[in-house]
């Protein structure tokens, strides 16, 4: 049985928040049939679609509600986060682990971290490496339409209660 229905409003990865098209058989190239989750992007009008075998749905998770959202908002907000430093690499792999969580809560962290290096460097006349930007972007843009579902709200005003995390 699949965890995820039609019209369901899942996170897929980094790629943000997706509705549940169908689920059913497809037979892609040489491979038998297998049941694959339809997924479209909600905040698109493109024709794209995802297609995610069901055995491999834990890359897809529910939308947080709002309750937990706001809770996970107001704990980030007030907790003391190391602002990330050293090698571009070893940088890479901290960002990719805490997007490899598909974790709410996680992406809130990467997401404060990289705020708050965005304000140091800024504050010391320094460039944002595109890295960092790059990461920043992404998360945010998850964050963001997650949010916006949540609270049943716009990106905009989503946008602006996540600012709120690195004030």
């Amino acid at each position: 049985m699949s965890r995820f229905q039609a019209g369901a409003l899942v996170v897929y990865g980094n790629l943000g928040v997706h509705e549940v098209e169908g689920v059913g058989l497809r037979r892609f190239c040489d491979e038998s049939a297998r049941e694959y989750y339809t997924l479209r992007p909600y905040f698109s009008d493109s024709h794209d679609r995802s297609y995610i075998p069901t055995e491999k749905e834990a890359a897809l998770r529910p939308v947080t509600p709002a309750q937990q959202a706001a809770a996970d908002l107001a704990r980030i907000k007030a907790e003391k986060l190391p602002i990330p430093a050293g090698v571009q690499t070893a940088l890479a792999e901290h960002y990719q682990a805490l997007l490899h969580t598909n974790d709410f809560y996680q992406y809130l962290t990467l997401f404060k971290e990289l705020g708050q290096k965005q304000t140091q460097q800024q504050s010391r006349g320094r460039k944002i490496n595109a890295m960092d930007t790059y990461f920043y972007q992404m998360v945010e843009r998850v964050l963001r339409e997650e949010l916006a579902v949540a609270f049943g709200e716009s990106q905009q005003e989503a946008g602006r209660r996540l600012l709120e995390v690195l004030r």
